[in-house]
């Protein structure tokens, strides 16, 4: 099991993507790299984090190892968008990224859910039950929250966690996340919006994905309602959203 070694923030995510282009050596960042990790002590947790964020956000989930900045969605968003508009996004493409952040959020949904405070020890001992692996389990949970508390989503409270608030999604976070959610992690051209799993939202206020595919049909992607699924074929372009959502740099 591939475990979620070290906490990110958005903004070392966001900067990292603006230092690199597609086809650049990662380790020729690295002087860069160490400079937005200012605040960490020590070369080894800067080195750890640097190769946690290049895994998810710097090369395809084929190539994990790889040591060059790579063709990922990701990228291609966070250099057209200021940070702000695309938090949302940059959390949701770890989710799509990560099987372990997947399943600790699953199960933080059925053990809490929205609202209620998250008992770092008690959810501990449940992860560490399912999966029986203690050290890489645990972890990967704590790193989690970590991760949520630096995006707003919770506040350490004692030995509990509890809500702030879930991400607002606009429409351009959610045409993203649609094509984040079938190119990431369904790896198809092709979802039925219906079949998109509710706990991959317990982070953020799930928009109508049924309204977003009306609206670009034909535009961003084919949608088609047939045998009572409604269902979504995205185009092989990489879409401008901004020629399309915005006019002027305005929503």
């Amino acid at each position: 099991m591939k475990g979620f070694d070290r906490p990110l923030k958005p903004l070392w995510i966001y900067q990292f993507i603006q230092e690199v282009e597609i086809g650049d050596k990662i380790y020729d960042h690295r002087k860069s790299f160490d400079s937005i990790l200012w605040e960490l002590d020590g070369d080894v947790g800067k080195r750890k984090v640097i190769t946690v964020l290049s895994r998810y956000f710097l090369k395809t989930a084929e190539n994990p190892k790889g040591r060059i900045v790579e063709n990922v969605p990701i990228i291609e968003i966070s250099k057209k968008y200021p940070l702000k508009e695309i938090e949302p996004i940059l959390l949701f493409h770890l989710l799509m990224r990560s099987n372990i952040l997947r399943i600790l959020t699953k199960m933080i949904n059925e053990i809490y859910g929205f609202g209620n405070d998250i008992n770092q020890v008690f959810l501990r001992k449940k992860v560490i039950e399912k999966f029986g692996e203690k050290d890489i389990s645990s972890r990967s949970l704590r790193n989690l929250l970590s991760t949520l508390v630096d995006f707003g989503i919770l506040e350490k409270h004692d030995k509990n966690y509890r809500w702030l608030s879930k991400f607002k999604i606009d429409e351009l976070n959610a045409v993203y996340m649609l094509r984040l959610y079938a190119e990431e992690f369904k790896e198809s051209p092709q979802i039925n919006i219906d079949d998109i799993e509710e706990y991959l939202f317990l982070y953020f206020e799930k928009p109508d994905f049924g309204v977003v595919a009306k609206k670009y049909n034909n535009v961003l992607w084919d949608y088609s309602i047939r045998m009572g699924q409604k269902v979504i074929t995205f185009h092989d372009d990489i879409f401008d959203l901004k020629g399309v959502l915005y006019e002027d740099g305005k929503n």
